[in-house]
């Protein structure tokens, strides 16, 4: 992604006069804030290296030590600077900025930043985000904490710089209570995005668990309806942590991608039999597909087994008949 064009001019023109050492006109840092607000929190890896360029005037510094003092003179003078110069390329003027941030973050992008400062490669400035988290992530509107947690769709799971107390941050931002409700509605009722992925990466901790029941049966998308049974009925959550190989024919050398993944158990008291009789009536075929998979293990608790089966195998989703015909064979219910 590339920086709009008004934003990438004031960006350059607020970097010369930080060069200069010269105190910038509030109204070009209102600009540069205003036009960081604007951008989709998704982008923020990306669009952060055009914006910390355009910052620094898309030069590499030929004096960095002498630019660092005069930049963080003027911070010093102009707190609100803070707020841009997270994104800037020099690790100490990032800390120095991050010690001075006092502004909660009120957009998307910004509280993503933030966020991202948490996974720095430089471990001073993951110390400075994570006390500036602490300052101001339980000041956050709780909308725009949701709305940039789905946004990110749990990527930072799999951020690997930071130690567990930056990672806690994350944490502490969605256990707030007013966080968890609205992330919780969010689930039910939204139905844009991959909100099934989503899910099962704010899984990886019990944050959600209580909600899945309700997700299960009332979520607006079915892969959040999905998700949540598939846990509920496995008592296990489960996410990829990275790719392998897995042997398809090794004397030809023959393999394929995999998935690696991770558990964590869930143990919540459930009628497992209710679950899946309102999964299989379900009017998504990726819920009902859900459903059979549990019933193939624990078919012979399930009741009316014989005359659910018939109905499936007429179901209008192909993979639902095939289930249901594999389940038929396995139990022969119509032997």
């Amino acid at each position: 992604m590339t920086c709009p064009p008004a934003l990438e001019a004031d960006l350059v023109a607020l970097g010369q006069c930080l060069l200069a050492g010269t105190r910038p006109p509030i109204a070009l840092v209102a600009a540069c804030v205003a036009g960081l607000d604007g951008l989709p929190a998704v982008q923020v890896v990306t669009a952060s290296v055009r914006i910390r360029n355009a910052l620094c005037c898309f030069y590499y510094p030929v004096d960095p030590e002498q630019d660092r003092r005069l930049i963080c003179g003027v911070l010093a003078t102009m707190p609100m600077l803070a707020q841009v110069l997270i994104l800037h390329r020099d690790g100490h003027v990032r800390e120095a900025a991050l010690n001075a941030l006092a502004t909660v973050p009120r957009s998307l992008f910004m509280l993503a930043a933030l966020a991202m400062r948490l996974n720095d490669w430089a471990g001073p400035v993951r110390e400075a985000a994570a006390r500036c988290a602490g300052r101001l992530f339980l000041q956050v509107a709780p909308d725009v904490a949701v709305a940039m947690g789905l946004a990110l769709r749990g990527h930072w799971q799999e951020w690997t710089r930071w130690a567990p107390a930056q990672a806690a941050c994350m944490d502490r931002l969605f256990a707030r209570p007013a966080v968890r409700v609205q992330l919780v509605a969010r689930f039910a009722t939204a139905c844009d995005g991959s909100l099934g992925v989503t899910l099962r990466a704010f899984l990886r901790t019990p944050l959600l668990d209580a909600a899945l029941p309700m997700l299960a049966g009332m979520a607006r998308q079915a892969s959040v309806r999905a998700t949540a049974l598939q846990v509920l009925l496995w008592g296990q959550a489960r996410w990829k942590t990275g790719i392998r190989r897995e042997w398809v024919n090794r004397s030809l050398g023959l393999n394929r991608p995999a998935p690696v993944l991770a558990r964590r158990d869930i143990s919540l008291p459930v009628d497992r039999n209710a679950l899946i009789a309102s999964a299989l009536h379900d009017r998504s075929a990726m819920v009902r597909r859900t459903a059979l998979r549990a019933l193939a293990h624990c078919w012979r608790d399930f009741p009316d087994l014989a005359l659910i089966v018939p109905v499936l195998e007429a179901d209008r989703s192909p993979t639902v008949r095939r289930w249901a015909g594999y389940l038929q064979r396995q139990t022969g219910v119509m032997d």
